[in-house]
């Protein structure tokens, strides 16, 4: 009987030895080529039996950026245990690259056993790694980031790539369901209005209706504060 590995290898084009994992980054990494072809090499990056060989590419000192880059977000929704210890063992980089990438991975991983090192995301020095630590965050929905999301949002003030921290911070806390709720409603009464439109926005898709009609900012705070407090 053929095996189940050896048959998906067949049916996506996999090769049957799983070692090509040079040519599959090169092949993911490059923007030249046509969409579904880079993707293809991108899952073959991210099956389990390629594990090995993602991390012995990775140690690659001619390794270009973004294939790096491409190597250790495969990594994020690869199951096995490896390639978690794998994340870990890169989230303490020296390199802002790296740790940015890992980031990302963290939150495709949707592990939330791991959102304490996202959260470490949200100190680093270096924007991209605390932009990659907020998208993850949103991905993750993790309660227990809150807290220190709360306290990113009296901190912040970086914009990255054209988008502001403090907004992809009301961002993740929306992304909490009810949890982030009451953090939201302080962020309401935020000085930035974007801020504040983020933060209705939440909460209206959290509960599903809005508090705007017929309410001047200060009642439509307090119309939320009571909900949350149900």
């Amino acid at each position: 009987m053929i095996s189940p590995v050896l048959l998906y290898a067949l049916t996506v084009g996999v090769p049957s030895s799983f070692a090509d994992v040079k040519a599959d980054a090169a092949t993911a990494a490059d923007t030249t080529l046509d969409a579904a072809v880079r993707e293809a090499a991108y899952r073959r990056l991210m099956l389990p039996e390629a594990t090995t060989e993602v991390e012995s590419r990775l140690k690659a000192a001619d390794l270009d950026p973004q294939q790096r880059w491409v190597l250790i977000r495969s990594l994020g929704p690869n199951p096995s245990d490896e390639a978690r210890a794998e994340l870990v063992a890169l989230a303490d980089s020296k390199d802002a690259m790296i740790r940015s990438g890992v980031m990302e991975a963290l939150g495709d991983r949707g592990d939330k056993a791991l959102t304490g090192k996202v959260v470490k995301g949200l100190y680093d020095p270096a924007l991209l790694v605390h932009d990659a630590a907020l998208d993850a965050l949103i991905q993750l929905k993790d309660p227990s980031a809150l807290s220190d999301l709360d306290h990113a949002l009296a901190d912040a003030d970086g914009v990255y790539k054209g988008t502001s921290f403090r907004q992809k911070i009301v961002d993740a806390e929306a992304a909490c369901g009810k949890d982030g709720a009451r953090y939201l409603v302080t962020a309401l009464g935020d000085k930035d209005t974007d801020v504040v439109q983020h933060a209705r926005a939440g909460l209206e898709k959290i509960a599903g209706f809005s508090y705007r009609e017929g309410r001047t900012p200060d009642q439509e705070i307090e119309a939320w504060r009571r909900w949350t407090e149900r």
